[in-house]
């Protein structure tokens, strides 16, 4: 008998550890914030033409720092790609999307290979509280 009440107690308590135990949303790979910082890091190789270009957003909630592409480290390769990163400070408490595309630039957005939409959720200090991301290729 003390075995059936060992294992209910256990058959409840377990899913709801599971449930409750991880509170905060992991992050992506490519995307880091600290406080009112928020980046994102995508690999890109400009020598096949492709890059990733940034949707218009508003500005009033995510103020963008940096935008800036980084060839590998590895000198002398041709045709070898590299990171582009984008650096964002919250600035007002909002909702907003980003939405990357990673096309020619001489081509329609709507060709694009890849597309990643990121929710970003920002408090009233400009603190960074989530993000979430969903990528379409």
């Amino acid at each position: 008998m003390r075995f059936k009440k060992t294992l209910c107690c256990l058959v409840l308590v377990v899913p709801l550890l599971a449930l409750f135990g991880c509170t905060e949303n992991a992050l992506p790979e490519e995307v880091t914030k600290d406080g009112t910082h928020l980046e994102i890091l995508l690999e890109e190789n400009p020598t096949t033409g492709y890059s990733w270009t940034m949707d218009d957003y508003d500005t009033s909630i995510l103020k963008l720092e940096k935008d800036e592409y980084s060839a590998s480290t590895t000198e002398g390769t041709v045709g070898s790609g590299g990171t582009h990163l984008y650096r964002f400070t919250g600035q007002k408490k909002g909702e907003i999307t980003l939405t990357f595309r990673y096309y020619r630039n001489w081509e329609d957005k709507d060709t694009a290979i890849e597309v990643r939409d990121y929710s970003i959720s920002v408090a009233d200090d400009g603190m960074i509280q989530s993000v979430d991301v969903k990528s379409k290729e």
